[in-house]
Formats: structure tokens, sequence, C-alpha cells
């Protein structure tokens, strides 16, 4: 495929999902940001945390990359195999190509690894926005250079390094795995809050009664 055709693409893709984040996050209360219903294990909040923290383990490596110097360019870009397996298995769950992948411990919610860690919504979602602005400028260089391009980096799985075209392939469309969980998780409390309503003896609880 043509180069650009490929950057155009992976653009649009993360046009849709911060305008998908900025629908579903703007102007909630933390009480819904913060809020487990009964099924899932991660708040919506969470799921954001964790796409920074998949994130901001590629970016300061590939940011890296595009510091080279005098690197070749091509208008031609052919996926591999496994770029296209990769990218199909990180994909929201909702497609039949994806599939469920445990997170590593150090990339889950701070929460579930230390429960004495605070967390602020408010900067998840700043970090959030500013690493979906640095996919977007890396995504304008690597994919131009079959030498950056090839470049292998540790993935999310270390010891595990991958080519730097294959860590994009597979932090774009988890991005939207990860929103498509936030807005299953952000319509269970709003479902629950409803029930509340109908019922008024059913407790929606608040973060201060999480912790206790």
């Amino acid at each position: 495929m043509k180069v650009q055709d490929f950057i155009d693409s992976r653009l649009a893709e993360l046009a849709k999902y911060k305008k998908q984040f900025e629908s579903a996050f703007y102007f909630l209360e933390e009480d819904e940001l913060f809020f487990i219903p009964e099924g899932e294990k991660w708040s919506a909040i969470e799921c954001i945390e964790h796409i920074n923290n998949v994130n901001e383990g590629y970016l300061p490596q590939l940011t890296k990359v595009c510091q080279a110097e005098e690197a070749s360019q091509t208008e031609e870009l052919t996926l591999t195999w496994f770029q296209k397996k990769a990218r199909g298995w990180m994909s929201p769950l909702s497609k039949p190509e994806a599939r469920k992948i445990r997170a590593p411990k150090k990339l889950q919610p701070r929460r579930i690894q230390n429960p004495e860690l605070k967390l602020s919504a408010q900067k998840v979602m700043e970090n959030f926005i500013s690493d979906l602005s640095q996919i977007e400028k890396i995504l304008r260089i690597i994919p131009h250079s079959p030498e950056l391009r090839n470049t292998k980096v540790l993935s999310a799985a270390p010891p595990i390094k991958v080519k730097t075209l294959t860590g994009l392939e597979m932090m774009v469309p988890h991005i939207g795995r990860h929103l498509e969980q936030a807005e299953r998780i952000l319509k269970g409390g709003r479902l629950a809050k409803e029930a509340q309503v109908e019922n008024p003896d059913l407790i929606f609880p608040t973060r201060e009664a999480e912790k206790e």
C-alpha cells in the first residue's frame, strides 16, 4: 500500500478515538469515572490509565527512533503477516479477530499494583490526550522509512522486541479496545444508578465507600 494511505488511515483512526473519548469522558463526575460495576474489574478511568501505561512504554523509544538522521524513504509499505495479526489481536473485543490478552501486572491500574497509590482522573485524561498527540507525530515519520519502521523496540511484554511499525500496529487498535471497555463500564454505572432510583434501598458506592 502507499505509505501516505497507511498514515492517513491510522491518523483517521486516532481522530475517531479522540472524539470517542471526548464524547464519553468529558463532564463526568469522579464517582462515575471510578465506579466499578458488578462483573467488572476496572473502573472507566482505569481503562484510560492502562492505555496510558502501554503507550508510555512505547513512546520514549519510538520518539528516539524518529530522531535518527539520514533515514531513507519509500512511497510503498507492506505489512507483514505478524503485523496484520497483531493489529487484529489488539482490536476491540467486539471484533472477531480480537483476542483476550491478560495485561502484565505492571501495566494494570495502580490500584491493583498498590491500593495505597492515588489516581488523579484529571491527570490521566490529560496524559491520554498528550499521548495521542505524540502518537500522531510519530505516525507521520516512522512509516516513511524502511530503516525506522524496521528498528526494534521493547514491546509491552519485555524482553520481547518488535519492529516499530509492529508496535504502532498494536498501540493504535489497543486504544480503541479499552475505550470500548470503558464505555461498557460507564454504561454499567448508569444502569446501576437507574436501578438505585427505582429501588432506593440499593446503594451506589462512592470512592470513599469502596475504600472501606
